[in-house]
């Protein structure tokens, strides 16, 4: 080998070296991993926004979709928790479920939706969901029953399947909307989510979707209308959804830059009371402590540790997940540290008393806290 030979090998190698390796892994999803998030709980992050600019990248093998510097506007957290059947008012309702999904969002409190599903080792089928309402004193529960099947199980890079379902509302055939949704789902790519969480290996599901809306009147179809768009799901072997993005109405190519919904794993724990250790995405030396007072007037103090240097983001959201107060945005080393919030807004103006969150961001740590301002 000449000297030549040599000095170009040499700086190939730290030209190597000077590039993060990212490993990937092709995965199958299986009903044993939909069961086994029983127990867990996990916080969502969406966009409510309906023009929001996005990469949604490319199907194949060993993609990497970049999300960590993805804009969140008009944001609102959703939490969804995984219990079994017996841990809620409608077990009995739904027989055949074996895990239900609770979705709760921090925009609309007193709302919740329970989805029921019948998982088995060859079918992913949603049997019915029910919505609980509870507002001014009154506590309603609309149960809904349906045999939707979602997926085919096991499900890997290359599935493709149909799934189609009608709805009607209202009293047919006097007066009546009907909805036909029809579905093409695809996995078309296969790879590696990058969210400010973490690096998540995953699945994209893609879902070309046609929804035919009619109103029935007297018996005769009055109107027709036809929504089409694609959307993208990108899911992990043991999360049910690490992140989502939706086309506009009528925009149906797959490579679309503007969305009209994006939403992306935001943090992981076990939910309260199930004895599942928290989802260890972080170091254990990352902490968000609880607020002291809380409930508060006019201040409180808000503690956390960071274990290494990290670029560190402390938010205060009101209930709709909007935006109130940025305490902290700046890199820090390590070490522990203390906030102080005072009630008041980005303009210096008091806020009205109630239920705020407050979220710590530090490298790929990420967690949420509420707390109880009183005025």
């Amino acid at each position: 080998m000449t000297l030549r030979h040599v000095l170009f090998l040499v700086a190939a190698l730290l030209l190597l070296a000077a590039f993060p390796v990212v490993v990937h892994s092709q995965i199958t999803i299986t009903s044993q991993d939909l069961l086994g998030q029983i127990g867990s709980r996990q916080v969502v992050l969406n966009d409510r926004r309906s023009n929001i600019p996005v990469v949604v990248g490319s199907p194949g093998s060993s993609q990497v979709w970049d999300f960590r510097n993805q804009i969140i506007g008009d944001s609102v957290f959703s939490i969804s928790e995984f219990l079994r059947p017996d841990q809620t008012v409608s077990a009995g309702t739904f027989p055949t479920a074996n895990m239900v999904q609770r979705i709760t969002s921090l925009g609309e409190p007193g709302f919740e939706v329970f989805n029921f599903y019948a998982i088995g080792p060859d079918v992913f089928i949603n049997v019915g969901d029910s919505t609980k309402i509870s507002s001014a004193g009154f506590d309603t529960t609309f149960v809904f029953f349906q045999s939707d099947t979602l997926a085919p199980l096991p499900v890997g890079f290359g599935s493709t399947w149909l799934t189609a379902e009608r709805d009607t509302t209202g009293f047919f055939p006097i007066s009546a909307n009907i909805s036909i949704d029809t579905t093409l789902n695809r996995i078309d790519g296969w790879g590696t989510v990058r969210l400010p969480l973490g690096d998540f290996d995953c699945l994209r599901l893609r879902q070309d979707v046609q929804v035919i809306n009619q109103t029935i009147l007297n018996g005769m179809v009055f109107s027709t209308s036809v929504d089409s768009f694609i959307q993208y799901d990108w899911i992990a072997k043991d999360i049910f959804l690490v992140a989502s993005a939706q086309s506009r109405n009528g925009d149906t190519d797959p490579n679309f830059t503007i969305a009209q919904g994006f939403g992306r794993l935001d943090s992981l724990r076990a939910s309260p009371g199930t004895g599942v250790a928290e989802n260890s995405v972080s170091p254990s030396n990352f902490e968000l402590f609880q607020n002291y007072p809380n409930p508060f007037n006019p201040a409180t103090l808000i503690n956390y540790r960071i274990a290494e240097r990290a670029s560190v983001e402390l938010v205060v959201f009101n209930l709709l997940g909007e935006r109130v107060r940025v305490l902290v945005n700046e890199v820090r080393p390590a070490g522990a540290y203390e906030a102080r919030w005072d009630g008041t807004n980005e303009r210096g103006e008091l806020v009205s008393g109630g239920i705020y969150f407050y979220r710590l961001t530090a490298g790929a740590f990420t967690r949420l806290q509420k707390m109880i301002f009183l005025r």
